[in-house]
């Protein structure tokens, strides 16, 4: 699931970078990046309480709309909407790169 979030949040973040030039993939994008921010907030929770990773994940999705209305209220909605994406992509990119940590136990040598 960490690889679809991370997937979810490259091509999401590449829809918002075109959006510069091609209008309608802000939409698309902004889905695609609503997945990966709701994944990325569920992720923060540990496995065992899945009510818990599902409110956590729309809570993330909510500040990080927050944020972004914020930041188009003081600059141009376009360049805040592809800075936001370049981000995303940059995010997206190192998760999909990044081994996972393998857990050896506690009595690995």
């Amino acid at each position: 699931m960490r690889a679809a979030m991370a997937g979810a949040a490259v091509l999401g973040g590449l829809c918002w970078v075109v959006a510069l030039w091609v209008g309608l993939l802000s939409a698309v994008g902004a889905v695609l990046l609503a997945v990966a921010a709701v994944g990325a907030g569920a992720g923060l929770v540990s496995r065992g309480a899945t009510w818990l990773r599902v409110l956590v994940g729309i809570c993330f999705l909510g500040f990080v709309g927050s944020v972004l209305q914020v930041l188009r209220q003081g600059a141009d909605d376009q360049a805040v909407l592809a800075v936001a994406g370049a981000a995303a992509l940059a995010a997206g990119v190192v998760v999909l790169v990044r081994r996972p940590a393998v857990s050896r136990g506690t009595h690995a040598a």
